[in-house]
C-alpha cells in the first residue's frame, strides 16, 4: 500500500475512534505538530481540529505504532513514526506569527491607555464557570477586539450590543473606550453582568447598560433593530449557532450594519465550518467580510480536567501555555436579510460529537 493511502487508512480509522470526518492532510498535521511537541493539548493546536478528532488520531498512531507516550505523559514518535515522515516528506509545523500583534493584525498596545484601564479594572473579574459554557480570552484578545472593531469603522458613534459573551468583558472594554454611542449587554450570568454595571456607576460611564437575560428566550420587542453592531459568541452546534446567529441578526438596524463571533477548530470542524458559512450566506443573507483565524487566545479554563475534553486526552497532562483559539469573524447584512427572535431550545445547546471543551 502506498504511503498516501496509508495515511488516507490511519484517518478512517481515527474517524472511527473519535467520530469526525477526517482526511489524510489531518493526519499530516497532526505527525507535523508531533516533530516539535509531545504535549498533546499543543498537538490540537497546530493540527486545527476538534479535541475528539485530536485524540482519535493520536491514539490510532499510539496502536499501530508510530507513536508512544513518555514517562513525562508526553507523546513521541517511534522509528516507525519517523520512517513514515520521512517516507511521505513531512516537515514540522512552522510558526511566523508576529509576536507584537500575535497574529492579529491589530497590536493592542497601540492603545496603551485602554489595555491599562482595562486590566486595572479587571483585576477581580469573575472567573470562567462550566456551567455557562464560559472561557476567557486574554485581555489582549479582548483590547484587539475593541481596536479591530474600531478599524473596521463600527465603534465610534455607534450603538453597540454584547449579547452572551461577556465572559470576555469585551462590553465593558468597548464601554471603557467611550467611542460607542451606546452599549447594551445582556448576559444569562448574574455575577458579569453585575461586575459591569458597578464600573459603570463608579466611573460615570452613561451611556451604557448590562442587564440579565437568558437568550435562550426570544429578546424583548423594543430591543429589535436598534443597533448597528452585536458581538456574540455561539455555541458550535449547527443549531445554536444559527439560533445565535440569527439572534444577532434581529437586533440590527438596516444593511450595513455587522456582527462580530468567534468560531474553533477546537469544537467544530472544517466540515461544519463550510455549513455554518452557507447559513451566513445563504439561509441568513449577509457576507462574510473578515475571518482572521487564531485572533482569540482563551486562557485555560479551571474546569479543564472536569469536561468531555480532557476525559478524551489520550495523556492527562495540563497544557502548556494557549492552546484553545477561535477565529474572528465580521459579517455584514445586505438588503433583503432575515430576522427570527423564536425560542432557542436546551437540545440545540453545547455538546454534540465535535464539541467537548464545555
Amino acid at each position: 500500500m502506498s504511503t498516501a493511502n496509508k495515511l488516507v487508512e490511519l484517518a478512517e480509522k481515527a474517524k472511527e475512534k473519535g467520530g469526525v470526518k477526517l482526511y489524510k492532510k489531518n493526519i499530516e498535521m497532526v505527525l507535523s505538530g508531533l516533530l516539535i511537541t509531545g504535549n498533546f493539548w499543543s498537538i490540537v493546536d497546530y493540527a486545527d481540529l476538534p479535541v475528539p478528532a485530536a485524540a482519535g488520531i493520536v491514539n490510532t498512531l499510539l496502536e499501530e505504532g508510530y507513536a508512544f507516550v513518555d514517562q513525562n505523559q508526553d507523546i513521541r514518535l517511534t522509528q516507525k513514526g519517523y520512517d513514515l515522515i520521512k517516507e511521505y516528506n513531512i516537515h514540522p509545523r512552522k510558526e511566523y506569527r508576529c509576536q507584537a500583534c500575535e497574529g492579529r493584525g491589530i497590536p493592542f498596545y497601540l492603545d496603551i491607555e485602554l489595555y491599562r484601564a482595562f486590566l486595572q479594572e479587571t483585576k477581580n473579574r469573575p472567573k470562567a464557570i462550566q456551567d455557562y459554557d464560559q472561557g476567557s480570552v486574554t485581555p489582549e484578545t479582548t483590547v484587539s477586539r475593541v481596536l479591530f472593531i474600531d478599524s473596521r469603522g463600527d465603534l465610534q458613534g455607534k450603538d453597540i450590543v454584547v449579547m452572551g459573551a461577556e465572559d470576555d468583558l469585551t462590553g465593558l472594554a468597548i464601554a471603557l473606550s467611550r467611542k460607542a454611542n451606546s452599549v447594551t449587554i445582556i448576559d444569562i450570568d448574574k455575577r458579569s453582568i453585575d461586575f459591569d454595571n458597578e464600573i459603570f456607576e463608579r466611573l460615570g460611564i452613561k451611556n451604557a447598560k448590562a442587564f440579565v437575560w437568558d437568550l435562550r428566550k426570544p429578546l424583548p420587542e423594543e430591543m429589535l433593530g436598534k443597533f448597528d453592531v452585536f458581538i456574540t459568541d455561539p455555541p458550535e452546534t449547527i443549531a445554536a449557532f444559527s439560533a445565535f446567529i440569527k439572534r444577532g441578526i434581529s437586533l440590527l438596524k438596516d444593511e450595513g450594519a455587522v456582527g462580530y463571533f468567534g468560531l474553533t477548530l477546537r469544537d467544530s470542524s472544517i466540515y461544519r465550518w463550510r455549513e455554518f458559512q452557507k447559513i451566513l450566506t445563504g439561509e441568513i443573507g449577509v457576507a462574510i467580510t473578515d475571518i482572521i483565524q487564531d485572533f482569540n487566545n482563551y486562557i485555560t479554563w479551571d474546569y479543564h480536567k472536569e469536561t468531555k475534553a480532557y476525559e478524551l486526552a489520550p495523556v492527562k497532562k495540563d497544557p502548556e501555555g494557549i492552546w484553545y483559539r477561535s477565529a474572528w469573524y465580521r459579517i455584514e447584512a445586505l438588503p433583503g436579510f432575515s430576522r427570527w427572535n423564536g425560542v432557542i431550545s436546551d437540545e440545540d445547546l453545547y455538546l454534540d460529537e465535535e464539541g467537548s471543551t464545555t
